[in-house]
Order: structure tokens, then C-alpha cells, then sequence
């Protein structure tokens, strides 16, 4: 199989989407060396109270990003979506699939059968949460279809993606963790692919995630978050984040400035203030919002039901389900 590798200044037809991410010939932000530690502190002083309403023996509050838009839209949301089990799908399983496709695709440089070899990935992470028994679990011709997608997934990816060069430093599943207030609050994230390695006095390092389904309003601000988490970590922000969709190659670029930042924190702020209300034993403030209908609390929820006119959660894609709005957090 044919593999291509850009090296910084080598031409090449797939060069266009890695300078869009690096932007090489440009200057990068210079890093302000008291930029993280003012966010931190920020955040730490906007939490405590938050946070002193906790139980001692209380657990500490996991803050990730699906988790601040589902508390922001509506806590009982948040609080029935943890309380419910998993329930895997299979768009679900075609993002988890295509993530490790996307991985193996930019570190090693091949792919064999789609399906087959992201399901070989997926098993040796304890089945992939999930996914590779819901897999083997569905019926013959929805397997081929999903394979087919997958294929096509891979084509896209191909064609549009060089193998980096070493030399970007390019990390794949770049888990990321940020311990605020003593530990009682950790802000948590994995980044599909980070290229570039931290500086101390310039921004050098891009964050890309990957998203196998549409466009959602939500995906720059999850991006937002982790920009934040990367820049409390290292000291120095990212100076680009972007959103890859391998269905369409549409790329989806952001420079990053103090102004992202800042807005970030205070989506954090407000969530994680929630979220610890909640821990402390406060009862779920309801929001009726377009999400109700797909919500695993809406046989209990009077408002939910009263906006989506039943009582009966609907199914999430694929399965004869409608795939949820866009909702604005």
C-alpha cells in the first residue's frame, strides 16, 4: 500500500490540508508566560464555593466535554444521561470506528479492511466500550452497509490526509487532564490528534478532532474546551484547532486567541458550578429544550414531555431513530 509523508517544506498535492493546520511562513502568537496560570487561577477562585458545598467524602467532579453541554442545556438532562446505561448505535459505533481507522491511518500508514481492522482496534480496548459486540450483534446487511460507509470514510481520509512526518510530532488520543480546587474538580478530554510540540515563547501546537457525522454547533466549543485544558497544561495555547469530517473533507480551522480562551473558562465556570450543585444533592433544575425527546429522563419529566409532546424517549440514529437537533449550549 502507498503511503504519503509531507515533511515541513516538502510540496505535495495532500500538503494543502497540513498547511492549513500548521500555516507555515506565518508568524505564531507569542505565549504570554502568565496566561495559564491566570486562567487557572481564575477558574480555582470562581469554584471554590461551588466546590466547599461538597461532601468531604463526596467524589470529585469528572468535567468532560459532552458533559458541559448536556448540564448547560438542561441538568436534568445531564442527570438522566448519567444515570441511564449506554446504549451504543450505530452512528455511535461508525464514530468510534472511524476514529481508530483515522488513528491507525496517520501512524501507520495503511488500512486493510475497514471494518475488520477497526474492529481488531477497538477489541484490544476492552471492545471498544461496547462497540464490538454491538457489531457482531446486528443484522448481516446492516453490518455491510456500515462496512461500505466505513470504506467510503477511508476513501475520504485517503485522499485527504498525508501521513505526518515525525517531525510535526503528531500524537494521536492525546489524553489531557487538568486537577483544579485540590483535586475535587478534574477537567479531563482526549484529543483524536495533536501535532506540534509546546514552546515557551510560541504558540506551536494544533489540536484536531474528528467527527464522522455533520456539522454540529457544539464541536467548536468542545474545541474551545480543549484549547483551554492544553493551554493550563503546558503553559502555552494552542495557536490553531480544527474539526475534521471525514464524511465530506470539509475541514473546519480556528486560530486560537486569549478572547477563546476567556470564553471557554466561563463556559466552565458555569457548568461545573452546576454540575457540583448537583453532586452536592440539589435537585435538577429542568430546562425543556429541543433535545427532550431523545432524553432518557423524559418518562419522568412533566416540562420535557409537555415540549416533545410524549412521554416516550426516541431512538438515536440509524436504526429507524431521528438523530437529535443541533442545541446551543
Amino acid at each position: 500500500m502507498t503511503t504519503t509523508t509531507v515533511s515541513p517544506g516538502q510540496p505535495s498535492a495532500l500538503a494543502p490540508l497540513l498547511d492549513r493546520l500548521r500555516a507555515p511562513g506565518h508568524p505564531r502568537p507569542a505565549v504570554d508566560p502568565e496566561l495559564a496560570g491566570g486562567l487557572r487561577e481564575w477558574l480555582e477562585d470562581a469554584l471554590a464555593e461551588a466546590v466547599g458545598a461538597l461532601a468531604v467524602d463526596a467524589p470529585d467532579v469528572r468535567v468532560r466535554k459532552d458533559a458541559l453541554t448536556q448540564v448547560l442545556v438542561c441538568e436534568g438532562h445531564f442527570a438522566a444521561s448519567r444515570a441511564a446505561p449506554r446504549v451504543v448505535t450505530v452512528e455511535l459505533a461508525r464514530g468510534s470506528l472511524v476514529d481508530a481507522l483515522f488513528r491507525q491511518w496517520v501512524t501507520v500508514g495503511e488500512i486493510g479492511e475497514p471494518l475488520t481492522d477497526s474492529l481488531a482496534a477497538l477489541a484490544t480496548e476492552d471492545g471498544g466500550d461496547g462497540v464490538v459486540a454491538f457489531v457482531a450483534e446486528i443484522p448481516a446487511e446492516r453490518r455491510r452497509a456500515l462496512a461500505a460507509e466505513l470504506a467510503a470514510h477511508v476513501a475520504r481520509i485517503r485522499g485527504d490526509w498525508p501521513v505526518p512526518s515525525p517531525a510535526w510530532l503528531p500524537r494521536t488520543q492525546e489524553r489531557v487532564m487538568v486537577p483544579l480546587v485540590g483535586g475535587r474538580v478534574v477537567l479531563s478530554g482526549v484529543v483524536d490528534l495533536a501535532l506540534g510540540g509546546p514552546a515557551l515563547d510560541q504558540a506551536s501546537v494544533c489540536l484536531v478532532e474528528v467527527k464522522s457525522g455533520a456539522r454540529r454547533v457544539e464541536h467548536r466549543a468542545d474545541l474551545h474546551f480543549y484549547a483551554l485544558l492544553e493551554t493550563m497544561r503546558s503553559g502555552a495555547p494552542p495557536f490553531r484547532v480544527a474539526t475534521y469530517y471525514s464524511a465530506t473533507g470539509e475541514l473546519d480551522v480556528e486560530s486560537i486567541g486569549e478572547d477563546v480562551l476567556v470564553g471557554a473558562l466561563q463556559r466552565v465556570v458555569a457548568a461545573t458550578t452546576k454540575m457540583c450543585r448537583l453532586a452536592a444533592g440539589a435537585a435538577p433544575v429542568l430546562t425543556p429544550n429541543p433535545l427532550c425527546a431523545w432524553c432518557a429522563g423524559l418518562p419522568g419529566c412533566v416540562p420535557g414531555q409537555r415540549r416533545s409532546g410524549t412521554s416516550v424517549p426516541r431512538s438515536t440514529g440509524g436504526d429507524g431513530g431521528d438523530d437529535p437537533p443541533e442545541v446551543a449550549s
